[in-house]
């Protein structure tokens, strides 16, 4: 696992809409992971607290545009486009959802733009399949930026969604003239474990260099016929995109993520797996990135870490009282304690 090439400066990875790529918007900002730690996502996740006890008076999006502010927006025919835009863009509000689908055919980019971005944050518990239907035609907007964010909100946001329309949207931008574009199809693909992206990563890893996005894609479907191809990239990235890079290479390894990290969570665990704001938790982060974009991981590693704890039932109840079980046990794991 600590194979390292001789040093091969990556591609740059191109800007999306939230600046460089990572793993929180279109090519992902970088602020999913975390310097030089092997792996880091999701910092201040509580390892142990599943419950919603945000006080909604704290809430720091409790002055963000809502669905009264957007339809008064609408209302008034004067309304300049970049300030329609701008309150679409940052709108969480669930009861906005269908006074958004049809600006989806709004004459500038930027408000379709900023249908694109918020569609997945006012679904709430509604059917996504309009905003799907709207987010694929958007994904061939003439706009370059329009299809980058529909193919990011496709394909990892809604990646839970699952359709061979919503497959076939993203195999046609596999091909997109716009790297963002392509890369977010390329990993929203790959997170739906479609086998049409081997050949494609094959052949873009291949190459002397590499988007980051493909190198997560990799991890995402993680297939062993990609390992060498990871393993040939795994020097030149900044620090904060090393993290993602070990654990796509992880995640190919025919071998499975490694004992090394199964040990070590199953010794963090044994130690009473302290909180997420504790500093010993190293090999927790590491797991939670290895399932930032494999998370049918999860049962695997559960399984795996249950059976070194099992002459300690102590820790054995903390895990399986964990969020790793959880993440399991949304996967088919039978041991998930709810």
């Amino acid at each position: 696992m600590s194979d390292v090439s001789l040093p091969r400066p990556p591609a740059e990875d191109p800007p999306g809409p939230l600046g460089p790529p990572a793993s929180t918007g279109p090519l992902f900002d970088d602020e999913g992971a975390d310097n030089n730690d092997d792996a880091v996502f999701m910092d201040d996740y509580d390892v142990w607290d599943f419950s919603d006890t945000t006080d909604p008076a704290a809430d720091p999006q409790s002055n963000d545009p809502d669905a009264a502010m957007i339809a008064a927006l609408l209302d008034y025919p004067l309304t300049p486009a970049v300030e329609l835009a701008d309150a679409i863009a940052w709108c969480y509000d669930d009861a906005a959802l269908p006074l958004l689908l049809p600006v989806a055919g709004h004459d500038d980019a930027r408000v379709r733009r900023a249908v694109a971005q918020a569609l997945p944050s006012v679904l709430g518990d509604a059917d996504p399949a309009d905003a799907v239907r709207v987010l694929i035609r958007l994904s061939v907007d003439t706009d370059e930026d329009v299809r980058d964010w529909a193919c990011f909100a496709l394909g990892t946001q809604l990646s839970e969604v699952d359709s061979p329309q919503v497959r076939d949207a993203l195999l046609a931008r596999l091909g997109d003239p716009h790297d963002d574009t392509r890369c977010e199809a390329l990993l929203g693909l790959a997170r739906r474990r479609d086998p049409r992206v081997l050949p494609v990563l094959r052949e873009r890893l291949a190459r002397d260099n590499a988007f980051s996005l493909e190198i997560d894609a990799a991890g995402a479907i993680g297939h062993p016929s990609l390992h060498s191809l990871v393993r040939g990239h795994l020097s030149g990235w900044d620090d904060d995109v090393v993290a993602r890079v070990c654990a796509a290479l992880r995640l190919t390894d025919p071998d499975g993520v490694g004992d090394d990290l199964l040990d070590g969570l199953a010794a963090w665990f044994q130690d009473g797996a302290p909180h997420a704001d504790d500093e010993e938790r190293y090999w927790w982060s590491v797991t939670l990135q290895v399932l930032e974009h494999a998370e049918y991981r999860a049962p695997e590693i559960a399984e795996a870490v249950r059976h070194r704890l099992a002459p300690n039932a102590t820790a054995t109840a903390l895990m399986l009282g964990s969020r790793l079980a959880q993440l399991a046990g949304d996967h088919g794991w039978p041991h998930w304690s709810d």
